[in-house]
């Protein structure tokens, strides 16, 4: 039965001009933002930004400060699920129990039907005695009840229920289980299953992957990309955020900014923000000193009147913020460490476990060569950090040896960073390492690991959880390993701290073994893979990109070996998987197909005429728009020309104006730029 809506309007909810201030600490600073009709918005931001604040507000657990705000209410007719890491059960049921309660109405409708069914009983066995109540009445009822039980989805709610626990990695035993009696991660599994359920029109998401492993993962990704609901995810996870996003909303100082697209497509329109606002921060800057300087040697001389012209007119500049410099993506390699030879790393039959119980089968063979870059995936619990753990002789191996290469030098980062010394601040922590070395040697060394200005000298003590991550990693390169062991590295970061971490471990020229759950950063850095799963270790070559189906254990999509093609007539060509909802189009059938005969004529393809039609349109208007922006820059700089240096305030305003032409002119050439892409690809699909 298709699903329906009890909203008309698509405008599901919103935030107008929000401002929020904690104390003296202003929150939210002017913040717009609308959830529309089918859409999936991704929204980031650095830890203490102001995303959680955000639904907190649409949910109305928080009242702005200024501003309007219009929420997703059921007065409104609008269906929310909302799901955070904090929410606990609401009943003292079961797991299955837990979940019903998503329908709360459906689940009243179906209490006065089962109550009418038995006033039913009761007074067709009353007539049967001789009495003659009023059935009719109560059938009437039954009917209207029953229809709207049914209108409710009330014959389905179980069975999906029960579906979307199982999707989440539960068993048909947990069902019956005590919500209470589960573990953490299994009650938050069991919360964002309910807010599923309940969010047929509007999902709110805060963090949802957490506690999900990969097979979950992906089936949540799935059914974002197909579900009709609108959903907002507050999520760290860029390789999720990157499979179902349509737009991301970033809150960065308290501001709020829109990207349409995916987070690929955010970094890459930030990246091209940030060269433009840095370029006019820095002409700006150049301006200020030059007319500091002409202030400065004429306001006493014959110029005095110029110069105080050139004064009034400063202190009225509007002055441009300066970018934040570690939104950028900047290049860098270390010093190279100690040259190890050819073989960093060798297992030999190593065999991991606890209280002498092995986690998995013999490891017969595996080397790790200087530089490499290979990572340890696999589901919780089945021995990737033991391995480690083992390795560093931190624990004793059960069978087998590890032994390392000529000249290596071995560094191990925990989860709990213990190479940190709590008494030191950022600056001595790596001044400690290397004593002797100036003061500026060790400032620009911790500029890599984006610690700069008064952050060098916080204690250790205070660093966030991402911060102490880069603090451990910075130590031990700058100690001279030439060997890495990293566990789960990227844990409990926001993106930026994300982003500094893979740019360190590119840029390490040792060999690193790393174990992680993070796709996106699986995607960056390995070289090789080693798989832990069922009790067995199995070893491939290529990242995640080259082995996705067998990392993310999707058995069902991992592709076949390639067989030897038998002189038969070639099977029908199965059709391209299609991309359903929100979501990406799938992939494409594999290069190697065998040919067949020739293919038949194809019919037109409409929606590709359509689309292909829609960018063009797209490439005209924005081309229209780049054109116009620079036919205004031309005249303009004609008129600051002609104009008279001594009105300075005129000069001043032909200059900001300028300014603002040649942002609005970078963004025009971004934008020309994608849909030009975006018309090429759709050309060639």
């Amino acid at each position: 039965m298709a699903s329906f809506s009890l909203t008309q309007d698509p405008m599901l909810a919103s935030l107008n001009h929000a401002n929020l201030s904690f104390g003296p600490h202003q929150v939210l600073r002017d913040v717009t933002w609308a959830l529309q009709e089918d859409e999936c918005w991704g929204v980031i931001g650095r830890n203490g930004a102001g995303k959680s604040t955000l639904f907190k507000i649409l949910l109305g657990e928080l009242e702005v400060d200024e501003g309007t705000v219009v929420r997703p209410s059921a007065e409104r007719g609008v269906r929310m699920g909302h799901y955070a890491q904090d929410l606990e059960p609401r009943t003292d049921g079961t797991v299955l129990e837990e979940a019903l309660s998503a329908f709360g109405a459906a689940e009243a409708t179906g209490r006065e039907m089962h109550d009418l069914e038995h006033q039913m009983a009761e007074l067709s066995a009353a007539r049967g005695a001789g009495h003659c109540p009023d059935l009719e009445a109560i059938m009437a009822r039954y009917q209207v009840v029953q229809e709207q039980f049914e209108r409710l989805g009330g014959f389905t709610i179980r069975a999906r229920a029960e579906g979307i626990l199982f999707a989440l990695g539960f068993t048909p035993g947990h069902l019956e289980q005590n919500v209470h009696e589960l573990s953490g991660g299994q009650k938050c599994r069991v919360m964002l299953a309910k807010a599923i359920l309940q969010g047929q029109d509007l999902l709110l998401l805060d963090e949802p992957t957490n506690h999900l492993d990969l097979p979950s993962l992906r089936w949540l990704e799935e059914f974002i990309n197909g579900t009709t609901a609108t959903v907002a995810v507050i999520s760290h996870d860029r390789y999720f955020l990157d499979r179902i996003a349509t737009s991301i909303l970033e809150i960065e100082l308290g501001r709020s900014r829109v990207y349409e697209g995916n987070y690929t497509d955010f970094v890459e329109k930030k990246e091209q923000e940030l060269e433009v606002a840095e370029r006019h921060y820095e002409r700006q800057q150049d301006y200020i000193r030059k007319q500091e300087e002409y202030i400065r040697r004429n306001i006493a001389g014959q110029n005095t009147k110029q110069a105080r012209g050139r004064r009034t007119h400063l202190a009225k500049l509007q002055r441009l913020d300066k970018p934040l410099q570690d939104r950028r993506r900047v290049k860098f390699a270390f010093p190279e460490t100690q040259r190890s030879g050819d073989t960093a790393l060798v297992l030999d039959k190593v065999v991991v476990g606890w209280d002498g119980k092995a986690l998995f089968e013999p490891i017969d063979h595996l080397q790790v060569k200087r530089g490499h870059k290979l990572a340890i995936v696999g589901l919780n619990g089945t021995g990737k950090s033991t391995l480690l753990k083992a390795i560093t002789e931190e624990i004793p191996f059960i069978a087998g040896t590890a032994r390392l290469g000529s000249q290596v030098k071995l560094g191990y980062f925990d989860q709990h960073h213990r190479n940190l010394d709590a008494r030191n601040t950022v600056f001595q922590q790596i001044q400690a390492v290397v004593p002797l070395a100036p003061k500026q040697d060790v400032l620009g060394f911790l500029a890599k690991f984006q610690f700069r200005g008064d952050e060098v000298d916080k204690p250790v003590t205070v660093l966030s959880g991402g911060e102490r991550a880069r603090l451990s990693v910075a130590t031990l390169i700058r100690e001279g390993v030439n060997l890495l062991l990293l566990d789960e590295p990227t844990n409990h970061m926001d993106i930026p701290s994300m982003e500094a971490m893979e740019d360190t471990i590119l840029a390490f020229s040792g060999a690193v073994v790393l174990v992680t759950h993070d796709r996106y950063l699986l995607g960056r850095v390995a070289e090789s893979l080693l798989r832990i799963h069922e009790g067995r270790a199995e070893f491939r070559e290529g990242g995640y990109e080259d082995n996705q189906a067998w990392v993310d254990l999707d058995v069902g999509h991992e592709p076949l070996e390639a067989e030897e093609p038998e002189p038969a007539p070639a099977p029908e060509r199965p059709a391209q998987v299609k991309g359903a909802g929100k979501g990406r189009p799938g992939p494409a059938p594999g290069k190697g197909e065998a040919e067949g005969p020739a293919p038949k004529a194809q019919p037109i393809d409409r929606d590709k005429q359509k689309t292909i039609r829609r960018w063009e349109r797209k490439v005209q208007e924005a081309e229209a728009g780049v054109t116009g922006l620079e036919q205004q820059l031309g005249a303009l700089a004609k008129e600051l020309a002609a104009q008279d240096p001594a009105d300075w305030q005129a000069f001043g305003a032909k200059l900001d104006r300028q300014k603002a032409l040649e942002t609005e002119l970078a963004y025009a050439m971004a934008e020309w730029e994608a849909a030009q892409t975006a018309l090429e690809k759709a050309q060639a699909g």
